[in-house]
């Protein structure tokens, strides 16, 4: 795994939720509203995939 994989992910995240929380409304759940609850989860999903690869690594070492 590449060294600025996880920073660069960790960010990437942040910057959805941020995203996220400027577009929210009342209650309906639009369409770009969906796609980025979606982001939210894949980039949540990638991000604990390389932390746990990460670890795996350290304790192999």
């Amino acid at each position: 795994m590449k060294k600025g994989a996880i920073p660069i992910t960790a960010i990437l995240l942040i910057i959805s939720i941020g995203n996220y929380s400027r577009i929210i409304s009342d209650g309906n759940v639009r369409t770009v509203e969906f796609l980025s609850i979606f982001a939210i989860g894949a980039l949540a999903g990638i991000l604990i995939t390389q932390i746990i690869a990460m670890v795996k690594d350290k304790k192999l070492s």
